[in-house]
């Protein structure tokens, strides 16, 4: 079994998981074990950047709630899941049961640290079926290989030789598969993969782009219909600019038009994104994810 999970908050609960890997606004954990493999998404601490916060937990397929420290990060991460709607798994450290139930956060399973894998590794997947999409979030040149980037699996099968399109519109070709540094014919949904490429440059790759089945191209415009944390203490409004990711994409964005729960935005930076996409929307104060939103249009 492939699991991605997100750890919002604690270090050293993504280090009690996984082995460090591979680090940016987000750091990875691996853990390998026989045929299951689990990789924990930390927010780099040290920079406390918010859209980290917002891509890892969309990207996860489960995120575990560590109430070691009852704080700032723990109270923004738990709005965030509230609106979420993804399985959660809540540590025992603290009694956060008077604030799990103020957020509205529901479905959640308290669990202790020792048995956080045990439970990551009993969920079902929860990646949709379809065709293949991989989220890319860096790419780079391996002298004798050509181009490769870092990804996550986040739809379907992708398999050596597959053509696929880029973001760009570019039809390429995988040359080959690596997932935890061995090579592999094909990767389901949740799996973290290497992918050599043939058919782009490194330098026309960028985080936040996609290897999908079907053109995805950027777009300026999205329509969303919101889910809006009571903790907010706002609705949307028209004119107002927030930040919006999907994944690992990020830009900033204006709500051009609000009607109920249904809100237009004009993106600053055009991004990939698909019909029913789910998008996380930030702001400038607390708590700074206050929404999440289901794509229904683009432009």
């Amino acid at each position: 079994m492939n699991v991605v999970a997100a750890i919002p908050v604690d270090e050293s609960l993504a280090s009690l998981i996984g082995k460090r890997g591979s680090a940016n606004s987000i750091v990875f954990y691996n853990r390998k074990s026989g045929s299951d493999v689990i990789i924990a998404l930390l927010p780099n601490q040290e920079e406390d950047k918010i859209h980290a916060l917002a891509e890892s937990l969309l990207v996860a397929s489960v995120v575990v709630l560590s109430t070691a420290k009852l704080d700032r990060k723990f109270g923004e991460a738990l709005v965030a899941c509230s609106v979420l709607g993804k399985k959660v798994l809540v540590t025992d450290d603290n009694d956060a049961g008077a604030l799990l139930r103020s957020a509205g956060l529901s479905g959640y399973a308290l669990v202790s640290r020792a048995e956080v894998i045990e439970k990551l590794l009993e969920g079902a997947n929860a990646y949709p079926e379809g065709p293949v999409r991989v989220d890319v979030d860096k790419a780079f040149p391996v002298k004798g290989v050509g181009t490769v980037v870092l990804g996550v699996v986040t739809r379907g099968t992708l398999r050596r030789h597959d053509k696929l399109f880029h973001t760009s519109g570019k039809e390429v070709l995988v040359r080959s598969i690596q997932s935890q540094d061995e090579d592999v014919a094909e990767a389901g949904a949740g799996t973290r993969v290497g992918v050599s490429l043939r058919g782009i440059g490194e330098e026309e790759v960028e985080k936040g782009d996609l290897l999908a089945g079907q053109q995805v191209p950027r777009c300026s415009r999205v329509t969303v219909e919101l889910r809006i944390s009571a903790a907010a203490k706002e609705n949307a409004a028209e004119g107002a600019r927030y930040g919006i990711a999907d994944c690992f994409s990020y830009s900033e964005c204006v709500a051009r038009r609000v009607e109920g729960s249904i809100a237009e935005l004009e993106l600053s930076a055009p991004m990939p994104v698909e019909i029913g996409d789910t998008v996380l929307l930030t702001r400038s104060q607390l708590p700074r994810i206050f929404a999440s939103g289901r794509v229904i249009g683009k432009a």
